[in-house]
């Protein structure tokens, strides 16, 4: 039972996990559009109303004019009264102050003190008085004057121990007035209670530091107002009026006034956000599921009837759907807090790193079905397919072949003038004036340099996907590749056959169709095991010592056969890419060691050969590049072996050679045509011919005559 269930979940799990995937993701996508419906309208006060008569769905209330509402909200906030916090000072405190100041001051004390006084006896007396008049100061509040918020004749909140009450300014001390009355309240205690002389009594506190521990005690606390200004502000009513459920609010061909503008304006925010919202949330969300599951569908069904061959890869179908929720989720998270971003975000990313891992076909489609989506809450929706449908085909078509880093900044170069051709265009046909704003010119701007990120993306993508760019076939190319390096230095004659046959395969691939770039790496690198063992091959023998001489038929057909898991292993000590490693494993698919083969059966005639021994271990070529190899391979091997290299000779070598592949099924998983194959016949028959064309033979220079 258990077999049986994981059988089946082997057939059908690469299924299962599109349709989740797709499915997933289009959910995604739902969830970060902005909240609300769809307001479907454009237009512009003083222009004739383009659509068909609107008419109120349901109760909306009428918001007020912008200008209107912002006025009544400033008045709202002027009469909010400004709160201060008194400082509560402790009588203990303040009696530690005033003994401090007189401990300093005994001098004073004693200067000033009366004859019938002892100077112990006034201090003592002092310091009661002024702490109990610097006390009741300090109780009612000093404020300083300097404060922005200061007006004598104004009013203000005073929180004390967590109460608001309302005070006038005036009712507060400042520093000079606190002063003042703590000095009077002391003269009068001690005239009053001990008959020391007024004069005096004042030259003595005035040779006091008392002004020291009058500090303002009263601050003004800014949250606290801006917190009461926000929730009167808050406090005024948006609305003025309403409009009746099928109320017309504009009829077709008027002119949009101020008026309908604002019920316009309100039926916006209601449809968008606002009221009646909650009665309709569930027909609005089933209809953005319906429209993204339609496109995510046509996507699917795309994928599945014209490419199949990334269709069946499941790091196909994640990057596709990756981007795409990407690019969806980040527009409708940024539009879902009030931010235009339909010309910063540089969409042309995603049709960029399609077409570079896939075609343009599939990227201008994928882009299509995004844009297509994004457009459903975009600002502008039409201005916006507009621009960025016909982007992604500039950036498709200058990035035709990418293998120079320099085209990346051409193709940014290109989107922002196009975007300014596109937009100004545009602008002109609806309004009939040239209007090309500096922050539209700013924002296409940032969206041309934001597209430069696509180069480090590239490489980003390489990893996480397991593929390979052209930027980086190119670098495989290089002759200064360590492992090229190594095979030219090892096994020379290799390192020839291989240029030999990069170039015959690079002209069949421009031929038949397939990425000429992976052709040229993947032959450069097909036969890098023979570094191993590099004297076991022709190529690389000379001076008529053959190794093979000492071995069995079998074991120098596994010393053959080895040359292909050996380079698999180079390949991935030296991190070569997923796909040039299929080339090397594929390249001599499930075929025979023939001359080995042969030689064995000659020894012994009367046995069975174990055919095992033989045979290559694979697999079959499954891409088109792997079978142009395959091919170019055995035709350029065979090749050197013909006594001859006349147009018959060659003729017949490259079809014996391409038959018996086809007549072994060597082909019966790669998206190779008969027709392909003749083509490929034909270009190697030309290429082989001139290769080895004769020459003609040059008369031996003879000296002039003195």
């Amino acid at each position: 039972m258990n077999e049986l269930i994981k059988k089946k979940w082997r057939t059908y799990y690469k299924a299962t996990y599109r349709i989740v995937a797709f499915v997933l993701c289009s959910l995604v996508m739902v969830l970060s559009f902005p909240g609300g419906g769809r307001f479907n309208y454009e237009y512009e006060i003083g222009r004739p109303w383009r659509y068909e008569d609107v008419v109120a769905p349901y109760d909306i209330p009428v918001l007020k004019p912008e200008a209107e509402l912002t006025a009544e909200r400033d008045s709202a906030m002027k009469v909010v009264l400004p709160y201060y916090v008194i400082d509560s000072i402790h009588d203990v405190s303040i009696h530690v102050s005033v003994h401090q100041m007189l401990v300093k001051g005994r001098e004073v004390v004693e200067e000033y003190c009366p004859a019938d006084f002892s100077p112990d006896s006034l201090s003592a007396f002092l310091e009661s008085s002024l702490a109990g008049n610097i006390g009741a100061v300090c109780q009612a509040g000093i404020i300083d004057v300097s404060d922005e918020n200061y007006s004598h004749n104004g009013k203000l909140m005073l929180i004390n121990a967590n109460v608001a009450e309302k005070f006038l300014f005036e009712d507060l001390y400042t520093p000079r007035s606190a002063y003042s009355t703590v000095v009077e309240h002391t003269v009068d205690d001690l005239w009053r209670y001990s008959g020391v002389d007024a004069k005096r009594t004042l030259r003595l506190l005035a040779s006091l530091p008392i002004s020291q521990i009058l500090e303002p005690n009263v601050h003004y606390d800014e949250d606290k107002t801006n917190k009461a200004k926000a929730q009167r502000r808050d406090n005024v009513a948006i609305y003025s009026g309403k409009i009746l459920s099928g109320q017309l609010i504009v009829r077709a061909g008027d002119i949009v006034r101020p008026r309908e503008a604002q019920l316009l304006i309100s039926l916006k925010h209601a449809t968008e956000g606002g009221q009646g919202l909650n009665e309709h949330s569930l027909p609005i969300f089933i209809g953005k599921a319906s429209m993204v599951a339609a496109l995510m569908f046509s996507l699917y069904l795309f994928l599945f009837y014209f490419r199949k061959d990334y269709f069946r890869q499941l790091h196909y179908v994640n990057l596709i759907l990756l981007l795409m929720t990407f690019m969806v989720s980040i527009t409708g998270f940024l539009s879902g807090r009030g931010y235009n971003v339909s010309f910063i975000i540089p969409y042309v990313v995603l049709p960029i790193m399609l077409r570079l891992f896939t075609d343009s076909r599939l990227a201008m489609y994928v882009n299509i079905v995004t844009v297509l989506i994004i457009s459903f809450f975009a600002f502008n929706s039409q201005l916006f397919i507009v621009l960025h449908i016909p982007a992604a085909l500039v950036a498709c078509i200058s990035l035709y072949q990418m293998n120079k880093r320099i085209q990346i900044f051409r193709t940014s170069v290109y989107i922002f003038v196009f975007y300014l051709l596109m937009y100004s265009g545009y602008m002109f046909w609806q309004s009939a004036t040239f209007a090309l704003k500096p922050d539209v010119v700013l924002q296409f701007a940032i969206s041309s340099v934001l597209l430069l990120l696509a180069y480090p993306l590239i490489y980003v993508v390489e990893k996480a996907f397991g593929f390979v760019s052209d930027v980086s076939l190119l670098e495989l190319t290089d002759g200064n590749n360590e492992l090229l390096r190594e095979l030219s230095d090892k096994a020379p004659g290799t390192f020839q056959h291989s240029m030999q046959v990069a170039n015959l395969g690079q002209e069949v691939a421009y031929k038949i169709g397939g990425n000429a770039l992976l052709v040229r790496a993947g032959a450069l690198y097909h036969d890098i095991g023979k570094i191993v063992n590099p004297m076991f091959f022709t190529e690389n023998q000379s001076g008529g010592v053959n190794p093979h001489d000492k071995l069995s038929p079998e074991q120098s057909a596994q010393v053959i056969i080895r040359h292909v898991t050996d380079g698999v292993k180079l390949a991935k000590k030296y991190r070569v890419p997923t796909q040039i490693r299929n080339i090397i494993a594929s390249h001599h698919g499930r075929t025979m060691a023939r001359y080995f083969y042969i030689k064995w059966c000659e020894e012994h005639p009367d046995e069975t050969p174990d055919l095992t021994q033989f045979t290559y271990p694979g697999p079959r070529p499954h891409t088109k590049e792997e079978a142009i190899i395959m091919i170019c391979d055995a035709v350029e091997a065979a090749s050197k072996s013909l006594p001859k290299h006349d147009d018959a000779d060659i003729a017949n070598l490259v079809d014996k050679i391409i038959d018996l592949q086809v007549a072994s099924n060597q082909f019966s998983h790669a998206p190779i045509t008969f027709l392909d194959i003749a083509e490929t016949k034909d270009i190697l028959k030309e290429k082989l011919r001139n290769i080895y064309h004769v020459r003609i033979q040059y008369p031996d220079a003879v000296g002039k005559k003195e």
